[in-house]
C-alpha cells in the first residue's frame, strides 16, 4: 500500500503544480475552445436523467469510465504485487499510470461541465505527461530504474505545452511529437521482452489511439451522415476509444512483465 500512496502523492503533487501555474494565468493566452457548440453533442432524452447544470450528458458521463478503469488496473497492480509477479519499480509505474487516468477523467468532466478555460488548458496539459509515462515505462523496461533521467523526460513533457504561447496549433504539435514517442517507447520495452500477446495489445492500443484522434476530428463530420451522431457524438466515441487504448496499455505492459517472469522462473528452474 506505501507504493500506492506513493504514486498518489506524485500525481497529486504534480497536479497541484499544474493547477497553480494556471490559476496565476500563465496559459490565459492559450486558445481553447470554450462553449457547447464546439461539440456535436445536442440535448436529447438522456438529459432527463442527469442535473440541469450537465448540459452534454453522454460527453460527461463517459469520463466516469477513466475512473473506473484506473481503479481496476490499480487493484489488479495490487493483486500481482502481493503474487510476487511484478516488483516495487513495476507496481510504482502501473499505479502512477492509472492513478493520472483517474484524474485525467475528473478534469475533462469537469471542463465538459463548466466549460472554463483553466479546466481546458489543465485537460490539454495533463495529456501529455500521460504519454510520456509510456516512454518512461518502455524506458524502464528495457534498462531498469532511473529516477533523474525520468524526472528530466517529464519536466520536458510539461515544459513542451509552452508551444501553445507561440502558436494556436501548439498543443496539437506537442501532443503528435508525445504519441511518436510514446509507440518508440513500447517498442523499446517490448525489445527487451518480445512476446506473441504484447503484440496484440500493441496493435489494440495503435487501434485505438488512432480511434481516439479520429473521431474527436470527426466529430462535426459525423453529423452528416446520421442525426444519431448528435446524441452519440464522435467526442464521446473518441473518449470510448481513448479508454480502450490505456486498458490495452497496461495489458501490453502486463504481457512484458509476465513474459519477465517467466523468463526469470524458467532460468531459476534451470539453476536448480
Amino acid at each position: 500500500m506505501a507504493i500506492l500512496w506513493k504514486a498518489l502523492a506524485s500525481v497529486s503533487l504534480f497536479t497541484v503544480i499544474l493547477a497553480a501555474i494556471i490559476y496565476n494565468g500563465f496559459f490565459d493566452s492559450v486558445l481553447i475552445e470554450l462553449g457547447f457548440q464546439h461539440y456535436a453533442e445536442k440535448p436529447s432524452n438522456f438529459n432527463m436523467f442527469f442535473p440541469s447544470f450537465v448540459k452534454m450528458p453522454l460527453n460527461t458521463a463517459v469520463n466516469v469510465g477513466y475512473i473506473f478503469l484506473g481503479a481496476y488496473w490499480c487493484a489488479i497492480t495490487t493483486i500481482c504485487r502481493e503474487n510476487n509477479v511484478i516488483n516495487d519499480f513495476d507496481a510504482f509505474i502501473f499505479y502512477l499510470f492509472n492513478i493520472m487516468a483517474g484524474f485525467y477523467g475528473a478534469v475533462q468532466a469537469l471542463r465538459i461541465i463548466t466549460q472554463i478555460h483553466g479546466f481546458g488548458v489543465m485537460d490539454q496539459w495533463s495529456t501529455l505527461p500521460f504519454f510520456m509515462v509510456v516512454v518512461i515505462w518502455g524506458i524502464y523496461t528495457k534498462w531498469g530504474w532511473n529516477v533523474p533521467l525520468f524526472l528530466f523526460l517529464i519536466i520536458v513533457s510539461l515544459a513542451s505545452y509552452s508551444l501553445t504561447l507561440f502558436t494556436p496549433i501548439g498543443f496539437e504539435i506537442a501532443l503528435g511529437i508525445h504519441v511518436v514517442l510514446a509507440v518508440t517507447g513500447a517498442l523499446i520495452g517490448y525489445s527487451k521482452y518480445p512476446c506473441r500477446n504484447a503484440r496484440h495489445y500493441f496493435v489494440l492500443a495503435l487501434l485505438s489511439c488512432a480511434g481516439f484522434i479520429g473521431l474527436k476530428l470527426l466529430d462535426f463530420e459525423l453529423v452528416k451522415y446520421h442525426e444519431i451522431f448528435n446524441k452519440v457524438s464522435g467526442h464521446f466515441l473518441s473518449k470510448i476509444a481513448d479508454i480502450m487504448q490505456i486498458h490495452y496499455v497496461n495489458e501490453y505492459f502486463r504481457s512484458l512483465v509476465i513474459q519477465r517472469f517467466l523468463l526469470q522462473k524458467a532460468k531459476k528452474g534451470k539453476s536448480d
